[in-house]
């Protein structure tokens, strides 16, 4: 008979909440350090086509990148990806062709849940990607593995090259709507 105690439930419910976790809490092969961000970033740039500035500002209170950087470090090809931005680092174009045109499909498809990171806020595994790529692609669209994180949902790339906001979140003037959309270069380039 199965001892239904409250603490054997809590147990229950600890064991299950760590074993959900764990994946997030590996030890990345390759570390955050600013060498290695600047050529994550530097690929980011030739993914998304948009500013380095703007992805990686000076002053960076959200720090988004770091934690697409931490989640794209837990899959097994990230390594491999590095590899490739680091050969790449002062050409973004040449290191999002290269990953993207790389002959490791598993690399390849990192890049693509990278570019869709920066851009939803949401991780889509790269072995689901790889599923719409097929002769017998699934008819639904690809589900993401899990949002990044709260920030990372607002500050997603698809509300400002759609020149919107996620609902309830705006740090736009209220009336905002008023006035014509400034021109996409407006969101996603910094002008002098």
């Amino acid at each position: 008979m199965t001892d239904l105690s409250r603490r054997n439930m809590l147990t229950g419910a600890a064991v299950a909440a760590a074993a959900v976790a764990a994946p997030r809490l590996a030890i990345a092969a390759v570390p955050a350090t600013p060498e290695n961000m600047a050529a994550f970033v530097n690929l980011s740039v030739g993914l998304t086509g948009i500013d380095p500035s703007r992805l990686a500002p000076g002053v960076d209170p959200i720090n988004i990148k770091q934690q697409y950087f931490a989640q794209a470090a837990l899959d097994p090809n990230f390594e491999a990806l590095m590899a490739i931005a680091l050969a790449n680092r002062t050409d973004p174009t040449a290191a999002a062709t290269a990953v993207m045109t790389s002959t490791n499909t598993a690399v390849k498809y990192l890049g693509r849940a990278i570019l869709l990171a920066w851009y939803t806020g949401c991780w889509y595994a790269p072995d689901k990607l790889r599923l719409y790529n097929t002769p017998q692609a699934p008819k639904v669209p690809a589900d993401p593995q899990l949002v990044v994180s709260d920030a990372a949902y607002t500050q997603g790339w698809n509300w400002a090259v759609g020149q919107t906001h996620p609902m309830g979140y705006s740090v736009w003037q209220f009336g905002y709507w008023h006035d014509p959309a400034p021109p996409l270069d407006a969101f996603i380039k910094t002008h002098a």
